[in-house]
């Protein structure tokens, strides 16, 4: 039975968040090229404004790019609304980075001086040590939670596109949780019940460990681009965890799996980014 060791939670550290004045004394006091301000929006927002001399790495390119940064260097990393750039931060935190600090509120808060805040700090799911059977139920259940949110934001939100990107978003989530349940059962060499991710510790945690019910009552209250940043944390966070998953795992039918979804996540996270984008523009 193959083993998967997750990475462990005493990698995760607690990011410290500057605000923007505190980042503005920072980049004063310091040459630039002495610490990475990291972008991690898309192109297309990033060419109308970003900070100075901020590194654009998109987020769903970001896990490719570490390997030639400099990981010794203070990192400050930001986003939109800062829910995406929270995620980033912690993936760069696991893979070895000491010195990472996340923009409080993104640019948004640059501009705008208010910070909007996401449901908790998202963070990167960590499963811990199991078998491929088990990483799949987890994975089946935090789908199955993503998808409940995504709808959703689909029968609620007003902006036609928007809803349209979540209802598309609700429907690949579903079925993302079919080829979990085949690989399961191809796994088990029994066909699973319609229980058989009852009692997991993902049960009610969605992408990025956000807990559905917590996340719904933010959405609620929240404006759309501030619910596209927070969907694209949870993106890149599964993005991550599969990505990890295809690297580490030697079946190769469950590496082929779990490839296939990293590369979805990924075009989801470049389809959210141009929905922020075209909010952006519109008056």
């Amino acid at each position: 039975m193959e083993e998967c060791v997750m990475p462990g939670t005493e990698k995760i550290r607690t990011l410290q968040e500057w605000s923007a004045e505190q980042l503005q004394h920072y980049m004063l006091a310091h040459h630039p090229e002495d610490y990475y301000l990291i972008d991690v929006r898309q192109l297309p927002a990033y060419a109308v404004e970003h900070l100075p001399g901020a590194l654009r790495i998109p987020a769903e390119d970001l896990p490719g790019r570490l390997a030639t940064l400099d990981a010794s260097k203070t990192t400050i990393v930001y986003c939109d609304e800062g829910a995406l750039s929270h995620v980033a931060a912690q993936i760069m935190s696991k893979s070895g980075f000491p010195d990472v600090h996340v923009l409080e509120g993104g640019l948004q808060a640059w501009q705008h001086g208010t910070v909007s805040g996401s449901p908790q700090q998202v963070c990167v799911p960590l499963f811990g040590a199991g078998d491929v059977k088990d990483q799949a139920v987890l994975a089946w259940s935090m789908e199955e939670t993503a998808r409940c949110f995504y709808q959703e934001m689909a029968d609620t939100l007003e902006d036609a596109e928007v809803a349209a990107l979540f209802a598309q978003l609700a429907t690949a989530e579903k079925h993302h949780k079919t080829l979990l349940k085949e690989l399961w059962e191809a796994l088990a060499g029994q066909t699973a019940k319609e229980t058989f991710s009852a009692g997991t510790s993902a049960s009610d945690l969605m992408e990025g460990g956000v807990r559905l019910e917590e996340a719904l009552h933010w959405a609620a209250e929240s404006r759309p681009a501030q619910i596209i940043d927070f969907a694209m944390a949870m993106e890149l966070s599964a993005f991550d965890h599969y990505l990890y998953l295809h690297r580490n795992l030697t079946d190769p039918d469950s590496q082929r799996l779990f490839e296939v979804l990293a590369d979805e996540e990924r075009h989801h996270l470049k389809d959210l980014g141009k929905a922020l984008d075209r909010l952006r523009k519109t008056p």
